[in-house]
């Protein structure tokens, strides 16, 4: 055998032995597969278990999520009105106060007026009165004069 066939029937040996070790690995790769396959479909099982478990718990947080944003909508809307009432309350409060400052000054002023009148209505009628127990004291005495004279 020439030089050329030795390494011709290497090359082929070679190239058997090389086939045969990517059959072994793939006999072996097979044989992986099919011990990872129940392992592997356990796991599927069990998340498809999962979710179809955790889906209406899903489905209930997310109408509870909506729920939740519908009564802050509905609380931010109530809480916006309570805010203008409260502003308008107030406003009508500043208002009758300012009313009734006004009412209170001229209430004051009327009061004034009033005692200014009862202390001279007081004054006249004391002076009245004095005038009337003098004026009343003189008639006495005149009186009592014309009495004397009479008799004397």
């Amino acid at each position: 055998m020439s030089t050329y066939e030795t390494i011709i029937t290497i090359g082929m040996g070679l190239w058997i032995v090389l086939a045969g070790a990517i059959l072994v690995g793939l006999v072996y790769t097979i044989s992986l597969i099919r011990k990872v396959r129940e392992p592997l479909r356990e796991i599927s099982n069990a998340a498809s278990e999962l979710n179809a478990r955790l889906q209406p718990i899903l489905s209930n947080i997310e109408r509870a999520s909506e729920q939740a944003r519908q009564i802050a909508s509905r609380l931010q809307t109530d809480a916006n009105e309570v805010g203008q009432t409260v502003r308008h309350a107030s406003a009508s409060t500043r208002n009758v106060v300012e009313l009734v400052e006004d009412r209170v000054a001229e209430i004051a002023a009327l009061l004034e007026v009033v005692q200014d009148e009862a202390e001279e209505t007081f004054l006249s009628t004391a002076s009245l009165l004095r005038g009337l127990r003098r004026g009343g004291k003189q008639v006495s005495r005149v009186k009592r004069k014309i009495g004397d004279i009479r008799r004397g």
